[in-house]
């Protein structure tokens, strides 16, 4: 009995030992599990960066110029189809430092004083010198009902449909003046959040002390008509984040906290506006940043550089299995 019992604990423990060297059941050394953010690049060939700009475009991911400490900018365009190796594309782009860019009616478009676009990434054509609504900080170009939208900096609204002619849709939208917010196109509607406002808050945030932070949701199902629906969402207050729409939900990542005068880490997510869940990846992510540069695209949501004090040049990817159902 003994001598039985002897063998059973020998081909346990060689059992247990197989199933560590391949990685556990049907995973091999090394895999990553599909919730698990996933470091596709640590350096990426284009220089480390915050406030690059992205466009899906032609089934590539692209980013558009930077910042770099000292406040110097980079006017250079790259694309990648893996978020591993990155071509450029310019090294001096013709349009505005720091344009927003956005894909529509087969073209990449440039925004920001004045607009461009382009079929290829590498020809740009000028088609407005100036735009209406002037030079923005921090504001953010969507698709949205057939048309570009510009909104997330200053209180109005603007949409187009070809570049040259724009129409102011609000120039008082309930939601306030506001910059470096989060804005997305989620149920057939526009959505603002959070960002700041112009002025000190009592007590004074500890970061830039003349700036007060926020962390409300707005949506918009015409770009006039503004609904606050949550005064106070669960994620902290904070500015310059980013927002994406991935696996049939709206996302928020990262930030500044002006409060506290750090970056944040966190990502969040949500199915209706209103009720929001923090993700936690089941591998330790990207590091805390602002201004990072995302993107929607194969299957995956992806997070490339930002400022994490320094500025970073990685690329970071997200796979969830319901994503590929879509």
């Amino acid at each position: 009995m003994k001598e039985a019992m002897c063998m059973l604990a020998v081909a346990l423990l060689l059992s247990s030992l197989a199933v560590a060297q391949d990685g556990g059941e049907g995973e091999k050394p090394g895999e990553a599990q599909p919730s698990s953010w996933v470091c596709v690049t640590k350096e990426a060939a284009f220089s480390p960066r915050d406030t690059a700009e992205d466009c899906v475009f032609d089934g590539k991911m692209w980013i558009s110029n930077g910042y770099y400490h000292g406040n110097v900018l980079t006017r250079d365009l790259w694309w990648s189809t893996d978020g591993a190796t990155w071509t450029r594309v310019s090294e001096a782009t013709p349009y505005d430092g720091y344009a927003e860019m956005v894909a529509y009616d087969g073209k990449m478009w440039a925004i920001k004083g004045s607009v461009w676009n382009s079929t290829d990434g590498l020809n740009w054509t000028q088609v407005l010198e100036k735009t209406p609504f002037g030079t923005r900080g921090y504001g953010e170009l969507v698709v949205f009902d057939g048309k570009i939208w510009q909104l997330g900096s200053g209180k109005d609204v603007w949409h187009t449909t070809d570049g040259v002619n724009w129409t102011c849709a609000t120039d008082d939208a309930s939601s306030g003046k506001r910059s470096a917010s989060a804005v997305a196109v989620f149920k057939d509607k526009l959505w603002v959040m959070g960002g700041a406002t112009s002025g000190p808050s009592d007590p004074p945030e500890k970061g830039y002390e003349k700036t007060t932070t926020l962390n409300d949701v707005w949506c918009s199902a015409d770009g006039v008509t503004w609904e606050r629906v949550l005064e106070h969402a669960p994620w902290a207050p904070r500015m310059w984040f980013i927002s994406k729409v991935y696996a049939g939900k709206m996302w928020i990542i990262g930030g500044y906290d002006n409060v506290n005068a750090k970056n944040f880490g966190d990502v969040w997510y949500t199915e209706d506006g209103t009720t929001w869940h923090e993700f936690e990846s089941e591998a330790t992510g990207f590091s805390t940043r602002h201004e990072s540069t995302c993107y929607v695209y194969d299957n995956s949501l992806w997070v490339v550089a930002g400022n994490h004090w320094p500025v970073q040049n990685d690329a970071w990817r997200l796979t969830l299995p319901e994503a590929a159902e879509e």
